[in-house]
């Protein structure tokens, strides 16, 4: 793996070029994003996001798009050298966490960002920056559209997904940060995750923490296609009445 550390120096150093110079940027991020390839074809499935958090100082996201215009896809130049990557608040003194397990039970750490990964998609907890000890939570998933029947509105939010960067389809995720760490596995079971030590994927720290989850669509893609609990038929009724309503029609709560 000697060759692979050697790569990680060579991407740190080709992110850097991409940042200073906007005339090469395109150069410097399809160099970069062709070594990326080449390290993610050899990796085990499932080790590749790791090693870009342990060994580059380029985000996962930003990873994408290197892979991305490497590839021969068109990526603009703006999102080439955005700064303002939500992965990009990392530390640049990187520490891990495997959250804490007692038997069967995982709770994060404060102040870490978790990754999960199962065979219905990807999960993602987050710290959020509005308290301490409060984590977002969200699953990326493809295949079959999914239905909000069983979940509560207030508290999940559920879209489509429209970010290029993203490769999956669709996004559930919470609405607002759960205060308290106890609660996060049983939110992630609930989306789905049922045996979180296999699905473990890695642990790293998130510098100021996060204000939404991770790669969470804007406002006007989310859904709801079951319907509101009957026990609020007013506030039904006055959503209805100041149009929260989303490209589609449906209700969409947006406080």
């Amino acid at each position: 793996m000697l060759v692979f550390e050697t790569h990680g120096q060579e991407i740190n150093r080709l992110h850097r070029l991409a940042y200073q110079s906007a005339e090469d940027a395109v150069n410097h991020s399809i160099a970069a994003g062709s070594l990326l390839l080449e390290v993610k074809k050899e990796m085990k499935h499932g080790k590749f996001l790791r090693w870009v958090q342990e060994n580059s100082q380029v985000s996962v996201r930003q990873a994408q798009r290197y892979m991305a215009v490497a590839q021969g896809k068109k990526i603009s130049l703006n999102r080439l050298t955005d700064k303002c990557d939500t992965m990009s608040h990392l530390k640049n003194g990187k520490q891990y966490s495997n959250g804490v397990w007692s038997y069967d039970h995982w709770e994060p750490e404060p102040g870490f960002m978790y990754l999960f990964k199962d065979d219905t998609g990807t999960y993602w907890v987050t710290p959020s920056s509005e308290r301490a000890e409060s984590f977002h939570v969200c699953k990326h998933y493809s295949g079959e559209k999914k239905s909000t029947k069983g979940f509560y509105w207030r508290y999940t939010i559920f879209s489509p997904i429209s970010d290029p960067d993203l490769t999956s389809q669709f996004y559930m995720g919470t609405r607002f940060p759960l205060w308290g760490r106890s609660g996060v596995a049983g939110v992630l079971q609930s989306y789905g995750l049922l045996d979180l030590q296999s699905a473990f994927q890695f642990g790293t720290n998130l510098d100021g923490g996060s204000e939404r989850p991770f790669g969470e669509p804007p406002t006007e893609n989310w859904y709801w296609d079951s319907d509101m609990p009957d026990s609020q038929p007013e506030l039904f009724q006055e959503l209805v009445r100041l149009g929260y309503r989303n490209a589609n029609g449906a209700i969409t709560f947006l406080g």
